[in-house]
Parts: C-alpha cells; structure tokens; sequence
C-alpha cells in the first residue's frame, strides 16, 4: 500500500513546488452526469478529495466542491524502470461517504481514490492528522463489492476476516488469506486476482446457482 501513498506525495509535492500551470489532463463527471475534459491540480492527497481545481478546454477555471462531482480523473506519466519508457497510469477519484472527512470539520462526501477497481474495489482514503507530528496523514483503506455501496475499512487486524468473507466466491484464494504472499502488505495482490478470476469464472458460477 506504500507505492500508492508515496506516489500521491509526490505529485502533490511537485504540484506546489512549481507553477500553477503544472496540471494533469483529466476530465470531471458533474452530478447531471456531463463529462467535462480539460486539466486539473493535484493540491494534497487531503484536499484532493473535497475539492476539483479544474480549467475546461475552453479556458474556464471552475474549482468543484466534492458534492458537486460524481467522478473524476487524470493521466500521470510513470518511469518504468524495467521497460525503460515512460507508462501511463490514470487515477481516478470516485465520491462516496466516509465516517471521517479528511480534513477539520470538513464533508465526509468525499472524493475517494479508486485504485483496483472490479467485482471488488480498493479505495485510499487520507485524513489530516495534525495531532502527530511524525504521521501526519492517516492512510485508510477501503474496499467495497460489487452491487453493494457500501465501505469496508480494513487495516492489519481485520483484513483475514474482511477478505474471506468477500472472496467467498473463489475458495481457494480465500483459503489462503494470511499465509506467506496473501498477507496485509499483499492486499492489492490478492484483491486484483480476486477480479480476474471472477472475470473468467464469475458469470459461469452465477448461471449454475
């Protein structure tokens, strides 16, 4: 889960380091569900999810409230150190309901970025957390599955139970939950061939229930 964290720290670093004219082209999902394209600011991981600073390929600088945007995304260019070239990764932040805002006395209808996204979605929440000076984001994940709306949170303690339960379809993943490759540090792992084997499989099973 650290890849994801340090990624976002680092873009949001280099965002307020240089020019506003650093932005990300992207696209924003109003509650009307039009699509607006044009490029957005990285501000913090925190107030990337309460608000949009978006400029419309028209030139129109809008900045969006969380309750205003269903969705939205952008295209970050990676080094790939094994292939030598650069890869492009789309991140997108998708709104949903969380217990606590992500900063003091903010909504708690936020802008949750969706990292895995299938029969089960993972989603990184970050909350301010100005009280530790050593840690100050909290990092919290959330997984969600398919046809249900609501979020999980699950951390080192739960996720055993949280992931049998929601990978009931593919026993023989679920059986290995907890053992050496299928521990907390590996969720991203375990939920992504959780979605593919249900991709293969998931369709077949449901018309023989």
């Amino acid at each position: 889960m650290k890849s994801t964290f340090y990624t976002l720290i680092i873009l949001c670093f280099i965002a307020s380091s240089v020019s506003a004219s650093k932005t990300y082209h992207g696209y924003v999902v109003l509650n009307n569900d039009s699509k607006i394209e044009g490029t957005i600011q990285m501000l913090s991981p925190t107030l990337n999810e309460v608000k949009v600073k978006f400029v419309s390929t028209d030139g129109k600088k809008q900045l969006y409230k969380a309750k205003e945007v269903k969705e939205y995304g952008f295209k970050v260019e990676k080094w790939n150190n094994k292939t030598r070239k650069h890869d492009t990764n789309i991140i997108i932040y998708s709104r949903q309901k969380v217990l606590r805002s992500p900063i003091a006395f903010g909504p708690t209808q936020v802008l949750l970025e969706r990292q895995i996204t299938g029969h089960i979605n993972l989603y990184n929440h970050f909350v301010e957390a100005n009280t530790n000076v050593d840690a100050p984001l909290e990092h919290v994940v959330y997984l969600q599955k398919m046809m249900t709306n609501d979020l999980v949170s699950v951390n080192k303690d739960n996720y055993k139970t949280v992931l049998k339960g929601m990978m009931a379809e593919y026993p023989e993943l679920s059986a290995r939950i907890g053992a050496k490759g299928f521990k907390f540090r590996a969720i991203e792992k375990t939920i992504s061939s959780f979605n593919e084997w249900m991709l293969d499989n998931g369709e077949e099973m449901v018309l023989e229930i």
